[in-house]
């Protein structure tokens, strides 16, 4: 009987090892190998030299630059600048892959070094796909409040909130949007309906998946969570920017929408944005 008890509590001893250590692995694989198989776009096509001549798209192509950063840079006489993002895209700065929730949830930043924007305006949305859960690679998302605030939601237990640019130009890949043919001041009335209106609203991970979609604003039943807040501020203008049009919103569906342009990217394939 002893010996019985002996091999049951070594094969209980085992399973209790074995559970814990295959969660680490699948944990590992799942964040460190399949996670990234996805992450900084480098191109695998040639580099070219570039004139104020060259046309948009190659221009885009070579340098993760829209239309309106690229006029931007033409208006001021400083097109030159434009070499300097043709240099990230084909030969980006060191990113580190760190711990937000330990190993379950992660993020890429750029090492000691980060990335401008050229033509930044109140009210463009800003999307990373450089933070990842598990494998998954929700990212994350904000409304530019102003040249050096980002207006964002970030983790269950806290609230949205207002934090430093610097949040986005840091990370290992970015997107910076606008509305087509939206106009400078309407941008600039959603900006300060954001900053007036979507400030201190608790997070909720499953916002707008339940009841309405869009609750009003002073409902006790409004919560948010980074994309569904960026979706649900211009929602509030009626512009409908989830790609899919779905109960979840996330950062995937609005980098993807049709009423959204490119005015710049970073660490993202450019082919993957022309129509």
């Amino acid at each position: 009987m002893k010996n019985k008890n002996n091999k049951n509590f070594v094969k209980f001893i085992c399973i209790a090892l074995a559970i814990p250590l295959a969660f680490m692995g699948i944990t590992f694989l799942l964040q460190d190998v399949y996670a990234h198989k996805d992450g900084y776009f480098i191109p695998d096509y040639k580099r070219v030299n570039l004139t104020e001549n060259t046309d948009y798209k190659t221009i885009f192509e070579q340098t993760g630059l829209g239309k309106s950063a690229i006029d931007k840079l033409k208006n001021e006489g400083d097109f030159e600048r434009i070499f300097e993002y043709q240099e990230y895209l084909f030969n980006p700065p060191e990113i580190s892959c760190n711990n937000m929730l330990f190993s379950f949830t992660k993020e890429e930043r750029m090492v000691d070094d980060f990335v401008d924007f050229v033509d930044l305006q109140p009210g463009d949305i800003l999307i990373s796909l450089s933070t990842h859960s598990m494998g998954w690679r929700h990212g994350h998302a904000g409304i530019v409040i102003d040249k050096n605030g980002v207006l964002e939601s970030e983790v269950i237990g806290t609230k949205s909130k207002i934090n430093a640019l610097s949040h986005f130009t840091t990370y290992g890949n970015f997107a910076q949007l606008r509305l087509k043919n939206i106009t400078p001041e309407k941008q600039e009335e959603i900006a300060t309906f954001c900053e007036d209106s979507l400030t201190d609203i608790p997070y909720g991970l499953t916002a707008g998946y339940f009841g309405d979609k869009a609750p009003n604003l002073d409902s006790k039943n409004l919560r948010v969570h980074c994309s569904y807040l960026v979706w649900y501020a211009y929602n509030y203008f009626g512009y409908d920017i989830d790609s899919d049009g779905g109960r979840l919103v996330t950062s995937h569906d609005i980098l993807h929408s049709e009423e959204l342009e490119i005015v710049q990217i970073f660490g993202m394939n450019p082919k993957e944005f022309i129509k």
